[in-house]
């Protein structure tokens, strides 16, 4: 089964969605559309199997205390599928120790890519509040001088008031939440597991930050690169969270171990990723004890 054969659904949220959702540098955020979040929420309860829930979750419940005191909190999240931050979002709006009110905290950035996506895509992606920015990732991708220039006219103004818009909400008890490698991972693409050099400037301008890790995935990316055709599955679905860091200090620290004549800033990322790696391996015995106990 594909996100595609949800066809009552999808007509019902596009029905739900009003709006500008054209891409540019005014319209950088996207309110979100609360009904069709809880038509995803169904179709999550359906695939998320006993046992899925947020592990350490004391450590987001704190994160969240740092953002209410006007602190700038970052989460920064593994990315393995389109339904990674929905899986995330559900799960803690109906956990009783955190609820509706620190799922609504986070705010996660999009990249245009989903958000221009599809018709199916875009009525899961436009039903969450997010900011959308043009990822450097999308960018580099581009060999020709005279297609990076004219993308470039185009990212450049859509980014900086990404990150205006990020600023204000930051310090305004919202919870930032990003995908440190920019895309999800596919196997068969080696680098989408490589974190983007923006992670750096982030954990520079950010007070308190938390890792992420996911084991489990209801929505397998199809080798198609169509998403449309990403093929759902039930799962058991592990999120765990780290304890909130100090950004700044935890840059440095992790600057300074960047070996000599190395990008000292593209250490930083590296570390970044191995640090959510470590806690996706750490994991992975108990979601796959979880599963077994279900078969």
């Amino acid at each position: 089964m594909t996100v595609a054969d949800f066809k009552e659904q999808i007509e019902e949220m596009h029905k739900n969605l009003t709006g500008d959702y054209t891409f540019s540098s005014a319209n950088v955020y996207r309110q979100g559309n609360h009904e069709n979040r809880q038509i995803i929420g169904a179709v999550l309860d359906q695939v998320m199997l006993p046992g899925s829930e947020i592990q350490n979750k004391e450590n987001l419940q704190e994160l969240y205390n740092y953002s209410k005191q006007g602190k700038a909190c970052l989460l920064l999240v593994e990315h393995y599928s389109n339904f990674d931050y929905p899986g995330l979002y559900r799960l803690v709006e109906k956990d009783e120790e955190l609820g509706p009110e620190i799922a609504k905290s986070m705010l996660p950035l999009q990249g245009m890519k989903l958000s221009e996506g599809s018709r199916i895509t875009s009525a899961f992606t436009r039903s969450y509040e997010t900011i959308i920015i043009y990822p450097s990732r999308s960018i580099d991708q581009v060999s020709d001088p005279e297609e990076k220039k004219r993308i470039q006219e185009i990212s450049v103004p859509i980014n900086h008031a990404a990150i205006k818009e990020l600023t204000h909400r930051k310090h305004h008890g919202r919870i930032i939440l990003v995908f440190p490698a920019g895309t999800r991972y596919r196997p068969w693409v080696p680098d989408s597991r490589k974190g983007v050099r923006e992670i750096f400037s982030y954990l520079k301008t950010f007070d308190y930050v938390s890792f992420i890790s996911i084991n489990g995935n209801t929505l397998k990316p199809s080798e198609s690169e169509d998403m449309s055709q990403d093929k759902l599955s039930k799962d058991v679905l592990l999120f765990t969270v780290s304890k909130p860091l100090r950004a700044r200090t935890i840059r440095k620290e992790w600057q300074e171990t960047a070996p000599e004549g190395s990008d000292s800033r593209q250490h930083v990322v590296d570390k970044v990723m191995e640090t959510l790696l470590e806690m996706n391996t750490k994991n992975e015995p108990i979601q796959n004890e979880r599963l077994k106990k279900l078969s």
